[in-house]
C-alpha cells in the first residue's frame, strides 16, 4: 500500500485513507492557517519588510463563486466537498454579519454584501501579522479595501480605519 502512495497513485492514497481513517484525522489536525497559508504570510512579510510597500489593497469582486459557496453552506455546517468549504470558511464572520444585518435581502444581494464584507475580514486578518500591525501603527503601511463590480463596471475603494486608543491609567482609590 505504501508503495502505491510513493508512486504518486491517487488510488493508493484513497485506499490508504479509507483503510486507516486515523491517519486522515491526524493529517486534518495539523491543518490550520499557520501551515495552510504559510506562503501568504511569507509573501506579505517580504513585501512589508523588504520591498517596503506602502499600501496593501485587498480586493473583492462581484459574482464571486467562493462567496456564493460560503453563503450556501447550511447553518448546521454540513459540507459537500473536501476542501472548498474549508477554503471559504475563513470569511464565516462576514457571512454571519450579513445574514444578521441583511436577512430581508434576496440571496444574490446578500452575496454582494458578503463579497464586500469579506474584504473587511481579510483586512482584519492582515492585522494579525505582527509586522503588518507594526507597520500600520508606525504609519509606514496603509491597508485598503476594494470592490470591483464587473457587471456595473464600478470600483469602490476604502481605507482601513485603524487607530490606537490612548493609554488609560486607572489609579486605585
Amino acid at each position: 500500500m505504501a508503495e502505491d502512495l510513493f508512486n504518486n497513485s491517487i488510488e493508493g492514497l484513497k485506499k490508504l485513507l479509507r483503510t486507516n481513517t486515523s491517519l486522515y484525522e491526524e493529517l486534518a489536525k495539523e491543518q490550520h492557517p499557520k501551515t495552510r497559508y504559510a506562503g501568504v504570510g511569507a509573501a506579505i512579510e517580504y513585501a512589508v519588510h523588504h520591498l517596503k510597500v506602502e499600501n496593501i489593497l485587498v480586493m473583492g469582486h462581484s459574482c464571486c463563486g467562493g462567496i456564493k459557496g460560503l453563503m450556501s453552506i447550511p447553518d448546521d455546517g454540513t459540507t459537500s466537498s473536501d476542501f472548498i468549504e474549508d477554503w471559504v470558511k475563513i470569511c464565516s464572520t462576514a457571512k454571519t454579519k450579513v445574514k444578521a444585518e441583511f436577512k430581508d435581502l434576496e440571496f444574490a444581494e446578500q452575496c454582494t454584501k458578503c463579497e464586500m464584507e469579506a474584504v473587511n475580514v481579510s483586512l482584519g486578518n492582515l492585522l494579525t501579522y505582527p509586522f503588518v500591525e507594526d507597520a500600520v501603527m508606525n504609519k509606514t503601511l496603509s491597508l485598503k479595501g476594494g470592490y470591483y463590480n464587473f457587471v456595473k463596471a464600478t470600483f469602490e475603494i476604502w481605507c482601513l480605519d485603524h487607530g490606537v486608543s490612548p493609554t488609560l491609567v486607572v489609579t486605585p482609590q
